[in-house]
Formats: structure tokens, C-alpha cells, sequence
């Protein structure tokens, strides 16, 4: 199928990733309680200023705590101010659309038939998926794109090494975004290292001489010191050990444990790291370039933590781009094929012609939630919270017995996830827990989410450790819900829903 001059494939590609991403994505996006408390973080940096100490707990009410994602909360919060969560979906959509529609045009120039590019995208896409929620760390999977791209076109092209210093300013937007610049800047320092030995022992690299080497050292440093610059200097690399340095976070967090390959999400994974490797089986050996190996590092990765395997999905989909023309499958579906594979067939068009369409779409989009315009998919009002994960149908109580200042405001939630819905909807309580690991730790959170399973007398102690709870919002059925069911003389049962309960202490 031809597309007139002004319509770019990467319009068409985006729109088609767009619309279905708005529709899978309506409650699916908001899964995740951090896009509660990013949203709320933004809002208090907006209006107080930089935020050094814990203002949502009573657990750990005041203690050290730096909002290492504060840029990417302030744009939530922004986005949130415009349009609510409708226009939240809006930038989250947008920006995973935009990048896998330049990464379609990019594998479409290869000169693939579009039934191919098609699948590629679409098991990327699904690869991807099980990490899309409205976060900050949507970012780090365009700028790990960017990295992935940059790290492979240099790889071939030896003329492009002076521009990687581009790479300087994108870190230091990228360390006051999302923790994920370090994925960002370990992936350049194993390129750089990889292309120093490949270069000594005369294979194939972009290095010619030691000022090539000492080129690379200077963008490697940049890239490392530019996690310096932000309001929370070396706080930000004080937070990012805090959550490296705590494995028991495998136990507790999902994005945190290892790839379980017997689950649905894994299987497009496994598929796209067999597909990697098939096109990787199809290079000669002597051919194989330094950058063409990296979804190895990022696969095993994603099997330490599932949490890497959007960036195995980006990382891959740039290798599988870049080395195609040079396998034996591409020599053969050129001579026998070439139905499915002409290289050099792509069109050129003007780089409007990939853009327009879609940020007209966005526009017209953005303008309906801006003005609260209810149209479904597009307009206000689309997005909404599964009253089966999140508990919304106490919200009406939560808020009705939401404390004023200086009245008893401790609420004792029994899931950490929730801690980030109440932050959020009644942020007149402090709450006991939330999904915040930096401040907890992770033998806190593993203790918490253990005691959850077999309470005993873990109600108690907590009280006698860090105050009296005045209200309680609990799962209906869970083994915290029973504690405070069994103590009606104490408890009162505002509001007992399938998914919550609500408690309030009786005066």
C-alpha cells in the first residue's frame, strides 16, 4: 500500500498505536498507586517548593526523603491540572505511540514489507506492555530508544561519534525524570568498552585512534556527571543505592521479581528474544558489531527483574533494525522474495509528513479534556480506576471522615498499594504504609507484607510504636480486615465494600 507524499507511514503507524493504546490503556494505565503519589508529589513541589522530608506517613512522618522523579511528577501534576487523568493517559499514550511509531518507520526503511514491520512493532508492543502505566518511567523507555539508536547508528557509521556529546544534556534531563538514566548510561559504558576491545583486536568498530578513545571517555564522564545537576544533587544517587541495595524488594513488588516465564506477560518476551536471536543467528560472525549484542545485557536483566523488560523491548527492537540487511535472511528474501523485501524500495518523505496528522490528533484531544468535553476515547471522562483493583467505592466515606488540620488524621491501610490512592484522593490523612521503598527499606515492607498474611498481634505493636490508628481502610476478607472486624467494640464499620472496608475508631 503506497501513502500520498504527505502522509508519512510513522502518522499512520502512530495513530493505529495510539487509539488502540487508549482503549486498552483506560483503566489498564492506572494500575500502578505511584501515578497517585507522583501526582500529588508534582503538585506539592509546585506549590511549596523541593521536597526533602516525608510528608504522606505518620510511620516515618519527617524522615530524609528526596522525590528522585521530581520533573516527571511536576509534568504529571501539569497534566493532571489540564485535563485530570484523561489528559494523563493523553501524554502517557502519546509518548509510547510516538516512539514505537519512530522505531516502525525506521525498521519500514529497511525496505521489510509492512506485514512484517507490522508484527515486529506489534510483539514489541506486547513485549512492552505489562509496564505501561502513567509514571515517570514512561520516559526512560523513549530515552533508552534514543540510546539504543544513537549507540547503533555510531556503531556503523564512524562520522556520528562526535555527535553522541548530545547524549550529555539528554542524561541530565533524564536523571530529574526517572532512576532508569543509569540503565541509560551503563548501556553506553558496555557499548564503549565493547568497541575499545573490538577495536584493539581489529574487528570491526568506530574507533580508530586513542583521541577516538579518550572522545568516549569524555561523553562517558558527562553522561556520569551529569546525574549531579538537579536541585537534589548527590541525593539522587543516594536514593537510587537505597533501592539497588534492597533485594527483599524481589519478594514484595512485582516489577521488582524475577521474569516468571510461565505467565502470560512473559511469553511475548521469550518470543522476542527468539526472534532476536534468529536474526542474530543470520549475521556472519566477523560481521557482528558491539551495539548488536546489547539485548543480551538487557535480557538478562529482564529475567533478574521484570521491571527492564520494556527497555529489552526498545533495546531489541533498534539491534533487530540495525542488523537485518546484514543476514543471510535478508540475502535470501531479496533474490527469492522480494515481495516481502526490497532494500532501498522505502519512499522518502519530508519529516512533516510522519508528524502532522498525529499532532493534530493529540491537539484535538488535549482541547476535549481541557474543556471537559465527554467523548469516548479521545475526550473527557474516559479514564477510570477498576473499582476491582483500587478501592473506590469507599471513597464517598474516606472523604466524608477526612481530618481538618490538627485533627487525629493516622489511618492504617492494610495494602502498601493503597497508601498512594489515600495520598492522593484524601490527603488529609497520613497513612501507615505506602509503595514509597526508599523510605520504608525492604526488610520494613517484606515485615509488613509478612504480617499481613499472619497479623497475630502486628496491630498492637504498631500502635505502640508509632501511634494510635484513628481510622482504617483494609481489603474485605483479608486477615487485617478480620483483626479490625473482631474489635466491633473498638472499630466501627463505616463501610464494607467487595473490594474495601472502612473503619473509624469509636470515641
Amino acid at each position: 500500500m503506497r501513502f500520498p507524499r504527505w502522509l508519512g507511514p510513522g502518522a499512520v503507524a502512530f495513530l493505529l498505536i495510539w487509539l488502540i493504546l487508549l482503549g486498552a490503556g483506560r483503566s489498564a494505565f492506572f494500575r500502578d498507586p505511584g501515578t497517585f503519589w507522583h501526582t500529588t508529589t508534582g503538585e506539592l513541589i509546585l506549590k511549596d517548593g523541593f521536597v526533602r522530608a516525608d510528608p504522606y506517613t505518620f510511620t516515618f512522618a519527617g524522615s530524609w526523603w528526596v522525590p528522585y522523579q521530581w520533573l516527571g511528577e511536576v509534568a504529571m501534576a501539569i497534566a493532571h491540572r489540564a485535563g485530570g487523568f484523561d489528559t494523563q493517559l493523553l501524554v502517557a499514550v502519546t509518548l509510547i505511540a510516538s516512539v514505537f511509531a519512530w522505531l516502525a518507520v525506521r525498521l519500514m526503511r529497511t525496505g521489510l514489507h509492512p506485514i512484517f514491520v507490522c508484527g515486529v512493532i506489534a510483539l514489541s508492543l506486547a513485549a512492552a506492555g505489562s509496564h505501561f502505566h502513567v509514571r515517570p518511567h514512561l520516559c526512560t523507555l523513549a530515552a533508552m530508544a534514543a540510546v539504543a539508536v544513537a549507540v547503533a547508528e555510531t556503531d556503523v557509521a564512524r562520522p556520528r561519534l562526535k555527535r553522541l556529546f548530545w547524549l550529555i544534556p539528554m542524561c541530565a534531563l533524564w536523571t530529574n525524570i526517572h532512576g532508569g538514566v543509569l540503565g541509560g548510561i551503563g548501556t553506553l559504558c558496555i557499548a564503549f568498552v565493547g568497541w575499545v576491545i573490538v577495536w584493539k583486536l581489529g574487528r570491526p568498530s568506530p574507533l580508530k585512534t586513542w583521541r577516538d578513545v579518550r572522545l568516549l571517555a569524555i561523553v562517558a564522564g558527562g553522561c556520569a556527571l551529569s546525574t549531579l545537576v538537579g536541585p537534589y544533587g548527590a541525593d539522587m544517587v543516594k536514593t537510587w543505592r537505597v533501592i539497588m541495595d534492597a533485594p527483599e524488594l524481589r519478594e514484595i513488588i512485582a516489577e521488582h521479581r524475577p521474569l516468571d516465564m510461565t505467565a502470560p506477560y512473559a511469553w511475548p518476551v521469550l518470543a522476542l528474544a527468539v526472534l532476536y536471536l534468529f536474526v542474530l543467528y543470520g549475521v556472519k560472525r566477523s560481521a557482528v558489531r558491539v551495539s548488536w549484542l546489547l539485548p543480551l545485557v538487557w535480557l538478562l536483566l529482564a529475567f533478574s527483574r521484570c521491571r527492564h523488560v520494556s527497555l529489552f523491548a526498545v533495546v531489541t527492537l533498534v539491534t533487530i533494525t540495525a542488523m537485518w540487511k546484514h543476514t543471510r535472511w535478508a540475502l535470501w528474501l531479496a533474490a527469492y522474495r522480494p515481495d516481502m523485501y526490497q532494500p532501498g524500495s522505502a519512499e522518502s518523505r519530508p519529516w512533516w509528513a510522519h508528524v502532522w496528522l498525529p499532532a493534530l490528533a493529540v491537539l484535538l484531544s488535549l482541547t476535549l479534556q481541557v474543556a471537559r468535553v465527554p467523548v469516548p476515547l479521545i475526550g473527557s471522562g474516559w479514564a477510570t480506576h477498576d473499582p476491582e483493583q483500587w478501592p473506590v467505592d469507599v471513597l464517598d466515606v474516606l472523604k466524608e471522615h477526612e481530618p481538618k488540620p490538627g485533627e487525629p488524621n493516622h489511618l492504617f491501610n492494610g495494602g502498601y498499594i493503597d497508601g498512594g490512592f489515600v495520598i492522593y484522593h484524601a490527603p488529609g490523612y497520613e497513612v501507615f504504609v505506602d509503595d514509597r521503598c526508599e523510605v520504608f527499606g525492604g526488610p520494613w515492607l517484606v515485615d509488613f507484607v509478612h504480617k499481613s498474611i499472619e497479623p497475630g498481634n502486628a496491630i498492637d505493636e504498631w500502635q505502640t510504636k508509632y501511634g494510635r490508628f484513628d481510622f482504617a481502610l483494609t481489603r474485605t476478607g483479608t486477615p487485617f480486615d478480620a483483626v479490625f472486624a473482631a474489635s466491633s467494640k473498638e472499630w466501627q464499620s463505616v463501610k464494607v465494600t467487595p473490594t474495601a472496608t472502612f473503619y473509624k475508631r469509636r470515641t
